[in-house]
């Protein structure tokens, strides 16, 4: 296991990736834990998968905080007021001056054309689902809402998505959503979560 800064935050925190699993590894899984600030949950699954052993032939990714400075006040943006899930050029609709603005949007865009993970997991909260991935291939989302007990809903097209973007510049299905519940993750559903990363 290592960490590296791949960015620094509009108030000068820094994005820290975790790497997990094996450096020449063929195939590699990003893991988000927190983009929006007000919604950690999924950064309790992050700080699990650190300590996990992943399958041979695969490294995990893991930054468990996209949005250190939206954490640490407790709010949905960043120190911009920007909503970095909305900050791609994939049907962007006027959040922050342009897409990639934000420095924190800029460090994944960099991460995931540098490592082109096979797979990405965005955590958001309260809606308690795992969200079809837009442009086919839903079978690893399915796969994993199957694993967790997660109903596979189709939420409303959001503007400027990351996982959106991610699935037309790379390949299609490559990214998608999990919305765990509102409040805190127990204990027992948070290793549920990590056990679906790993199967995955």
């Amino acid at each position: 296991m290592s960490g590296e800064v791949i960015g620094h935050s509009v108030q000068g925190r820094a994005i820290t990736l975790t790497r997990v699993g094996e450096a020449d590894a063929t195939r590699r899984l990003l893991v988000v834990g927190c983009i929006h600030g007000n919604e950690p949950a999924g950064r309790g699954i992050v700080e699990a998968l650190e300590r996990s052993s992943p399958a041979p032939e695969t490294e995990l990714l893991l930054v468990r905080d996209l949005n250190p400075d939206g954490f640490a006040h407790h709010v949905r943006t960043n120190a911009h007021g920007v909503d970095l899930n909305r900050n791609s050029p994939e049907h962007w609709a006027g959040a922050g001056a342009r897409p990639w603005s934000e420095p924190e949007t800029r460090a994944i865009r960099d991460l995931i054309l540098r490592e082109r993970p096979a797979l990405s997991i965005y955590y958001h909260q309260p809606f308690g689902l795992v969200d079809v991935p837009e442009g086919g291939q839903p079978q690893a989302a399915a796969r994993y809402a199957e694993l967790t007990g997660l109903p596979l809903r189709r939420l409303s097209r959001r503007p400027g998505s990351i996982s959106r973007w991610q699935n037309v510049r790379l390949r299609p299905g490559s990214a998608f959503v999990v919305e765990l519940a509102p409040g805190a993750l127990p204990a027992a559903l948070r290793l549920r979560h990590v056990a679906a990363v790993l199967a995955l």
